[in-house]
C-alpha cells in the first residue's frame, strides 16, 4: 500500500470521543489495537440535551486526537447539494482546535460497499424495494441502491415529518431541494430520537414497510419506527447497533444483517465514530480516497454480520 502520510504510532494512545444527543445507556469504550497505533473510542451521550453537549465538546477541543457529533448532522446532502444543519453548526461552533466529523464523510465513501456486500453473496438486487429510512442523512447509500436496480423510496417525509408518505428518490431529491433550507430550523428533536426516545418505540408504520425487501439507514429509526416490520424475509442495512440491538435481531429471525461499519467488541459503533477514529489515525479531515484506503487496510468495511 501507498504511504498516504498516515501517523504510525503504535505507542501513542489516541483518544477519539464521539459526543451524543442521545441517550447515555448506549455509552461505550472501545480500545483498539491497530497496526498504526493504539486508540481508544469513547461515546458519551448527552440525554438529549444541547446544553450538556457543548459543553462536553468544548472540554474536549484540543485534548483529543478527534471528536464525533452523533445526533445531529452539521449538514444535509442530496448529490452534491448541501443544506447546512443549523443545531449540528451551533455545537461544532464549541470545537476550535480538534477535527470534529459527523460521520457523512464515511457514509460517502465507505458506506456504499453495503450494495457489494449482498451482491456477493448472490443476492440479485433488481426489482427490489428499498427504503431508506433517511435519505438526507444517507444520500449515498440510497443512490448506491439505485444503481444497483433497486427501487428506492426516501422515508424522510414519513419519519421525519410525520407525514404518512414516502417518496421515490428522484422526486423526493427534487423537493428536498427547495424545501430543506427552511425545514432544516426544525427543531432537531422534532426530526430525529434524541435522549431517552431513543430507548423507546414510537408510532409504528407497518403498512409503510410491510411491502419492502430492503429498510436500510439509521438503527434509532429503525428500532423507534419499524420494529414490528423486522423478519426473517428482510434485508437490513445498518450501523450504531450494540450486543443488545444484535440479539434482538437474532430472535427476529433476521436472515441479512449489513453492518455499515466494523464489528467491534462493543458492537457496530456509528458512522461518526469510525469516521474520527480514521482521522485520528492520520486521515485527513474529509479526505474521502484516504478513509477508503485506510478503512480498507484496517479491513474496516461493511460486512454481513453473521451469527451475531
Amino acid at each position: 500500500m501507498k504511504d498516504r502520510g498516515v501517523r504510525r504510532s503504535p505507542t501513542v494512545m489516541l483518544r477519539v470521543v464521539s459526543v451524543s444527543l442521545g441517550t447515555t445507556r448506549r455509552d461505550f469504550q472501545e480500545e483498539l489495537e491497530l497496526p498504526l497505533g493504539k486508540v481508544v473510542v469513547e461515546r458519551v451521550g448527552c440525554h438529549g440535551s444541547f446544553t450538556r453537549a457543548a459543553q462536553v465538546l468544548s472540554s474536549l477541543d484540543g485534548k483529543v486526537a478527534a471528536l464525533g457529533l452523533a445526533g445531529a448532522n452539521l449538514d444535509y446532502y442530496i448529490g452534491d447539494h448541501r443544506i447546512p444543519c443549523p443545531a449540528g453548526r451551533r455545537l461544532a461552533s464549541q470545537v476550535l482546535k480538534t477535527p470534529l466529523v459527523d460521520g457523512s464523510g464515511w457514509k460517502q465513501a465507505v458506506e456504499p460497499l453495503a450494495v457489494e456486500v449482498l451482491q456477493n453473496q448472490g443476492i440479485t438486487l433488481a426489482g427490489k424495494t428499498a427504503l431508506v429510512v433517511s435519505v438526507l442523512d444517507r444520500y449515498w447509500l440510497a443512490e448506491a441502491l439505485s444503481r444497483a436496480g433497486c427501487k428506492v423510496l426516501a422515508g424522510d417525509p414519513l419519519f421525519g415529518l410525520k407525514l404518512p408518505l414516502v417518496l421515490p428518490l428522484s422526486l423526493f431529491a427534487r423537493i428536498a431541494r427547495w424545501t430543506m433550507p427552511a425545514l432544516s430550523h426544525l427543531p432537531l428533536s422534532f426530526l430525529y430520537p434524541l435522549g431517552p426516545a431513543q430507548e423507546k418505540a414510537g408510532r409504528t408504520w407497518n403498512s409503510f414497510a410491510r411491502h419492502v425487501d430492503i429498510i436500510a439507514g439509521n438503527w434509532h429509526f429503525i428500532r423507534r419506527y419499524l420494529l414490528p416490520c423486522l423478519s426473517k424475509d428482510k434485508i437490513l442495512i445498518t450501523s450504531g447497533t450494540n450486543g443488545e440491538d444484535l440479539r434482538f435481531l437474532k430472535q427476529q429471525g433476521i436472515k441479512w444483517v449489513v453492518s455499515t461499519t466494523p464489528l467491534w467488541k462493543v458492537g457496530c459503533p456509528s458512522a461518526n465514530a469510525v469516521e474520527a477514529a480514521l482521522v485520528a489515525l492520520g486521515a485527513g479531515k474529509g479526505d474521502l480516497s484516504t478513509y477508503m484506503s485506510l478503512a480498507q487496510e484496517l479491513k474496516w468495511l461493511p460486512r454481513l454480520i453473521e451469527g451475531y
